[in-house]
């Protein structure tokens, strides 16, 4: 690449060709397609690595830190939304002036997809749903908005499709928004043959619906099963920094990754532990699941949500990973999960009583949380 270096003297402004030499990192060929893109300036913010990503749902709990991820690197990064401006503003400081640029698109309408993805080179699909409204039901997200998505990529010439789904996903699921993921799969790998299936576990963080849930509803949280379903729960920006590996890794083409916490843990466990870092009882209440389904179903009814039966069918989905050797995880990208015990108390600090605000994570002379692997039981809760 030519740049002219430009020297003021006294007459005026000379100039004189000089090369600049590019590294191999500034170089990306895209296997699928053999696009070369090359970057340009120096790494980070205030430059261009010469790729372009579109994230669709990305005003979502994930999408978030996913656009914020890569356009710290400097990407640039299409938003697409639908709605209203408010919903994606915050994503436009997360990159430099011009390199997050919002786009409204309806997600049956393929013109507006396409154009979303016209000048991408990477198209991230977060969209999906735990209920239904009256203008989308789980086959439309899930299934045919997914497919959509992708048919219009390949036609498009994008170069990697990463798809997002859930651990949980099976065509046997007693929840259907579990089972529509999984044929969403089935469809996205027919549309675009190297597409990546990236099933994550609950995922936790600022936003989370898992320790906020809690906190929020300390003095009354309603279970369901006492509490006994299984959770893989993982952190919201290691599974940012993993999507942001398989979008960087040529290698990953095609493959299919499962993202869990490698320690087993159920909901009551979960209560347990943020009972004990925000030094207040959690008053949980199990309702049978036949009753709690039904006032589900009526509030379904509602003009706002605030339940859905399909979500009480998700409370009871356990979040078993398949184990097959061709799923990747978190190992296979290099990166070593959070460990829960130790970042949960700077999501739901806020939660503590005023009084235990400042306070340590660890009570004193309490050692437990400092010993690797961290062990937690109810032996080791103090209310």
């Amino acid at each position: 690449m030519f740049a002219k270096s430009f020297n003021r003297g006294a007459l005026g402004v000379s100039s004189s060709p000089r090369l600049i030499k590019r590294g191999k990192a500034d170089i990306t060929v895209r296997r699928t397609t053999g696009d070369v893109l090359v970057g340009r300036g120096t790494y980070g913010r205030q430059s261009w690595t010469g790729q372009t990503a579109t994230v669709f749902g990305c005003s979502g709990f994930l999408g978030r830190y996913i656009v914020a991820r890569l356009a710290r690197e400097g990407t640039k990064v299409i938003v697409p939304y639908r709605g209203l401006t408010e919903y994606i503003r915050h994503l436009r400081p997360t990159g430099d002036l011009g390199m997050v640029i919002p786009m409204e698109f309806d997600l049956r309408n393929p013109e507006q997809i396409e154009e979303c993805v016209r000048y991408s080179d990477v198209v991230i699909n977060l969209i999906g749903r735990n209920y239904e409204t009256k203008n989308f039901s789980f086959d439309q997200v899930h299934v045919e908005g997914a497919q959509r998505i992708a048919n219009v990529s390949r036609e498009s010439g994008v170069s990697r499709f990463i798809h997002m789904s859930n651990i949980c996903a099976r065509t046997d699921a007693q929840s259907q928004a579990l089972v529509t993921k999984a044929f969403g799969e089935e469809r996205v790998r027919e549309s675009f043959p190297g597409a990546n299936i990236v099933r994550s576990a609950t995922m936790y963080g600022y936003e989370d619906e898992l320790l906020n849930n809690i906190g929020k509803n300390k003095h009354f949280y309603l279970t369901v099963n006492n509490a006994q379903q299984k959770l893989r729960p993982v952190c919201v920006s290691d599974v940012a920094h993993a999507i942001d590996s398989i979008r960087d890794d040529e290698s990953t083409v095609g493959q299919t990754f499962e993202l869990y916490n490698p320690k087993e843990y159920t909901r009551k466990d979960v209560i347990d532990l943020v009972q004990f870092l925000i030094r207040e009882k959690v008053w949980h209440v199990n309702i049978p699941t036949p009753l709690f389904r039904s006032f589900a179903k009526v509030a379904d009814l509602m003009p706002f949500h605030y339940t859905s039966h399909h979500e009480i069918d998700m409370l009871l989905a356990d979040e078993v990973p398949t184990g097959k050797p061709a799923i990747k995880t978190f190992a296979d990208l290099g990166i070593q999960p959070h460990t829960l015990e130790l970042t949960a108390l700077q999501y739901i600090r806020h939660y503590r009583p005023s009084q235990h605000e400042e306070d340590p994570m660890e009570p004193k002379g309490y050692k437990a949380f400092r010993k690797p692997p961290v062990p937690v039981s109810n032996k080791d809760i103090v209310v």
